[in-house]
């Protein structure tokens, strides 16, 4: 035998050579002299010297034999399983191998005692061998037999080299671990799909490939995965429960180690892969495909079960129904410590990840989120015991790391469905975890932002600013969903509401932003990011906070005019100028005509020029944008023509001819613009009087619009044309005739235009100076000059204004702007709906506005049950621990008061309804702008007199100061719409239109 395995060794290890190839003759001629001499021995024991040897051996117990001869057994077969000529001599010895005779000696070998290692691993091979020849050509016969071929295989793939003594030659031959995982994986590749289902449906044997996985040589665990990669994973002939059975959550979890796999000194075969590159390419492939047996398919935020509801609730729509919103559902955000998933399979996998310690495990984790969005919230759910509490660790920053990117994660279409979105919106308490996760409180936030360390509160300034992009999204994706928008808007609501509650208060991000320092560009740049964010989604919040811009923004408009920083930090500049821009036009406490010492002109003025001078990345449209609606705000510029004024006032400035001397020019410009917002009134009649000298004020004259910018100018004019030296006058006059020449063409009032320049002319004594504005439109004839050449705006259509250069205020259809009266709700859901609320609850959420609405019915019995449950509200109400009860209560009380005689024989005027709701949400609010004025009507007491109370509030409002510097607009703006809404019945129209001929 020994003879036997040295010869085959010297043919199976030698390259091509005549020596080889005489050997090979001589085997052949052994293979011949050891067949059947006839066909009646076909069926007898092929090579029975061998196989008589390996019989004795098993009988007298001689265990040299009994691993030496299956050895030269597999020796043999791997010999001649790459030669042609040689396999039917293969297949003759396979078929012997696979009697029942020399079954029962495979058995007597694996059987063996886990010490006898020379015996059970030489079988092991042979096995491998017969199932690998020529294919697996025999591997179905082998499985078969596999009570005698499959016996013990788990216990065999869990033994190692039990010790490490011996010799170096021994130390060096595979384990039988090794040779039954190659075992296992030849079964694996060569039988069939129903062997294969039936093997991978071992529990035992695929726990126990898993088991010692990490143990395992770098050569091993990459053929095992490329493996069960390409033919258990990537055959689509295999049921998916039979791949969902290799793939459980804990063989998962045992392919993870394989990231803190030390693969130690030892080199990689070029084309091999590093071990934990290969197990995290295996992993990302079974966790995120849904036709690979790990992931199934699922709703997205949406839990299972939750679908049946919304098919049930859309059937049971109707007009006889009334609409409760998301309170028709029960209890709708009910997840609160555990939600159910279809993937519990991924949800258990996930738990056992270290994201925070390792990249791959990360990217994985991501992955996954990505491809089954309903694991976000339950990962967080069970992860309560993990805290973000600031602290500069590499737990701590692995941590935040994968806490960000999760929030980075895209918006899943329709909320995660398939099929569009569902007839209800998913769980509020489901959709924020996928925004601000319950790691990141307001607490944990507040402190990241006041910590010392600046990589931490960048951290939080960053995240806080991903997570309000995310949830500007998800907020946009509720409202484009077509079906019961009601609902959605609702759910918005509740989600913005949510977040609200666990992102930090305004004052702690200005804090922030006031104390960054002015070389931290980064830093600052990504505050006012998060700034605006607050202003653009939850203003409510913003606007808790007093804050001027107007330091800030002057401060960065310095840095951006001195041009002396590198360019990197310009560029952040210039985003951060961007960011305060668009803070300065949403702040109602931005000063735009107060004149800081840093600065020469006022902060309208010092934005203006940037426009003009339009430095490299300057953000134009918004500046643009922001100019645009600060001039129409305050009514310095006309807003009917097709092109806007600002255009030519721009073009009019960036001439090139005055933009060598602009700043006398802006000086001028300035000067004028903050006299008119000192008194706009005067302004209105100087312009009528420019035209006509003799006229009132009276505007249905015109053949067009005109700005009131003229009227300031034709009154600054005349103190610059004596006080101003010649050069610098002149510069003036050009400017001047150019605005003049671009109003006219956007199709300003000419008359007026004319009347104007006249002033102008007469103004000055200087002769050159007189000559500009003489010739100030017979110079868009002269030199073919035109608005095109100035203005780079997409929005410009020349060709529109030269052929209708005067263009007219287009009509305005009334009922288009102005939303029609609303008629009284046929549901009547204000009834009842408080019932389901807390007292707070239902007061900020309008309930109980609409509850008193009720009183406005038609129906005498809808305003009787109206007054019994507003009689029940107040008692609770004044039982309750809700702090402002005693202002509500009192306001409720007086509207009770006056209305208890009135609901038997009519409905309450729609204006006392609306006025009462409305006066809910300011007394609940103390902050409110009106709280006062509120609580001095409520001390009037009652009954109100409701016929006066339009007229009371009109001078309240118009007549009076506010208590609040900047609260005028707020509070005119509040009288309107209360008067808008209580529009519904033709008393209140008489009594407003008695109101308006007497103020």
């Amino acid at each position: 035998i020994q003879s036997l395995k040295a010869f085959l060794d010297s043919i199976a290890y030698s390259d091509e050579s005549p020596e080889r190839s005489n050997r090979l003759a001589v085997l052949k001629a052994f293979f011949e002299a050891q067949g059947p001499r006839d066909h009646a021995e076909q069926h007898d024991v092929y090579l029975p010297d061998l196989f008589q040897t390996w019989s004795y051996a098993a009988q007298s117990n001689n265990e040299s034999l009994l691993s030496a001869v299956p050895a030269v057994l597999a020796l043999l077969l791997k010999t001649i399983s790459s030669l042609i000529e040689f396999r039917d001599y293969g297949m003759r010895l396979c078929r012997t191998l696979l009697r029942n005779d020399q079954l029962k000696l495979f058995a007597r070998g694996l059987t063996s005692n886990r010490t006898k290692e020379h015996i059970i691993s030489p079988c092991v091979r042979l096995l491998t061998e017969i199932v690998s020849y020529d294919g697996g050509v025999v591997a179905r016969n082998l499985y078969v037999q596999r009570d005698f071929t499959f016996r013990r295989l788990d216990v065999l793939l869990s033994l190692r080299r039990i010790s490490s003594e011996g010799s170096f030659e021994d130390r060096q031959k595979p384990s039988i671990r090794y040779n039954a995982v190659r075992y296992l994986l030849a079964n694996l590749k060569f039988q069939d799909h129903a062997a294969k289902s039936e093997i991978l449906s071992q529990g035992k044997t695929s726990r126990a490939l898993f088991k010692e996985i990490k143990e395992d040589s770098p050569e091993i665990i990459n053929d095992i995965l490329d493996v069960i990669t390409k033919h258990v994973v990537l055959d689509k002939a295999l049921p998916r429960n039979v791949k969902s059975r290799l793939l459980t959550d804990v063989n998962l979890g045992r392919i993870a180690t394989l990231y803190n796999y030390d693969q130690g000194p030892q080199a990689l075969h070029d084309k091999q892969k590093s071990v934990d590159k290969a197990a995290h390419e295996f992993l990302l492939l079974v966790c995120t495909s849904t036709d690979l047996g790990v992931l199934l398919s699922q709703s997205g935020w949406h839990p299972p079960g939750t679908d049946t509801e919304s098919l049930e609730f859309a059937d049971a729509e109707g007009p006889e129904l009334i609409d409760l919103g998301l309170d028709s559902l029960g209890p709708f955000d009910r997840y609160h410590e555990r939600v159910p998933v279809r993937n519990s399979t991924l949800a258990s996998f996930l738990q056992g990840l270290r994201p925070y310690a390792n990249t791959m495990q990360s990217e994985l984790a991501l992955a996954i989120f990505r491809a089954a969005p309903e694991l976000v919230a339950d990962y967080y759910f069970r992860k309560r015991s993990f805290t973000l509490d600031p602290k500069l660790t590499p737990t701590w920053l692995g941590y935040s790391a994968f806490v960000f990117s999760s929030i980075q994660l895209p918006v899943p279409a329709f909320c995660g469905r398939q099929d569009g979105y569902a007839a209800t919106p998913p769980p509020t308490s489901l959709v924020i975890e996928s925004i601000l996760a319950q790691p990141l409180t307001q607490r944990v936030l507040t402190r990241c932002l006041n910590q010392n360390e600046e990589l931490i509160t960048f951290f939080a300034v960053r995240l806080l600013t991903v997570a309000f992009e995310k949830l500007e999204q998800v907020i946009h994706m509720f409202q484009a969903s077509a079906r019961n928008t009601n609902m959605w808007e609702q759910a918005s609501r509740r989600l913005t509401a949510e977040f609200c509650r666990r992102s930090p208060k305004m004052k702690d991000v200005i804090e922030v932003f006031r104390s960054s320092s002015e070389d931290n560009v980064q830093q600052r740049e990504a505050v006012a990011k998060l700034m605006v964010m607050y202003y653009k989604i939850v203003p409510q919040i913003a606007f808790e906070e007093k804050f001027d811009i107007s330091l800030a923004l002057v401060n960065s408009l310095s840095h951006i005019n001195t041009g002396d920083e590198p360019s990197e930090d310009s560029k952040i500049r210039l985003r951060e100028l961007e960011n305060l821009l668009q803070i300065a036009g949403q702040s109602p406490n931005m000063r735009w005509w107060h004149k800081p010492e840093s600065l020469s002109l006022s902060p309208f003025t010092t934005v203006l020029r940037l426009l003009v001078e339009r430095p490299s990345g300057t953000p134009l449209k918004q500046i643009k944008a922001l100019l645009r609606s600060i001039l129409q705000h305050n009514a310095i510029i006309q807003q009917e023509t097709h092109f806007s004024s600002l255009d030519s006032l721009v073009a009019s400035l960036q001439d090139v001819r005055i933009r060598t001397s602009s700043a006398f020019v802006l000086h001028f410009l300035d000067n004028c613009i903050i006299r008119f917002i000192q008194k706009p009134v005067k302004y209105y009649e100087d312009l009528a009087l420019i035209s006509d000298p003799g006229s009132k004020l009276d505007t249905t004259t015109r053949t067009g619009p005109a700005s009131l910018l003229f009227a300031t100018l034709v009154e600054q004019w005349p103190f610059v044309a004596k006080s101003t030296e010649v050069r610098e006058k002149l510069n003036i006059a050009r400017w001047l005739a150019r605005y003049l020449c671009y109003s006219k063409q956007i199709g300003e009032d000419q008359p007026l235009l004319a009347a104007v320049r006249d002033k102008l002319v007469h103004s000055v004594g200087d002769h050159d100076c007189r000559a500009v504005l003489e010739d100030a439109f017979k110079e868009q004839r002269e030199d073919g000059f035109t608005l095109k050449q100035q203005i780079d705006d997409q929005d410009l259509r020349l060709n529109s204004a030269k052929e209708s250069p005067q263009t007219t205020a287009p009509t305005l259809d009334i009922d288009e702007m102005l939303q029609k009266p609303q008629t009284e709700d046929r549901d009547h859901a204000g009834l009842i709906r408080w019932t389901r609320k807390e007292v707070q609850e239902a007061i900020e959420d309008g309930d109980i506005g609409d509850l008193v609405m009720c009183f406005c019915s038609g129906h005498e019995e809808i305003r009787k049950e109206a007054l019994v449950n507003l009689d029940k509200f107040m008692a609770k109400l004044k039982t309750s621990s809700y702090v402002e009860w005693e202002q509500i209560y009192v306001l409720l009380g007086e509207f009770v008061e006056t209305t208890r005689d009135m609901i038997a024989e009519r409905p309450v005027p729609c204006f006392a309804g609306i006025f009462t709701s409305r006066a809910l949400l300011v007394l609940a609010d103390p902050l409110h702008f009106l709280y006062g004025k509120i609580n001095k009507f409520l001390n009037k007491g009652p009954p109100w007199r409701i016929a006066k109370v339009p007229s009371y509030w009109i001078d309240k409002v118009l007549l009076h100061q506010p208590e609040d510097d900047d609260a005028h607009q707020k509070e005119v703006e509040w009288l309107l719409l209360t008067m808008i809404d209580g529009l519904r019945t033709k008393e209140v129209r008489v009594q407003l239109d008695r109101a308006r001929k007497c103020n």
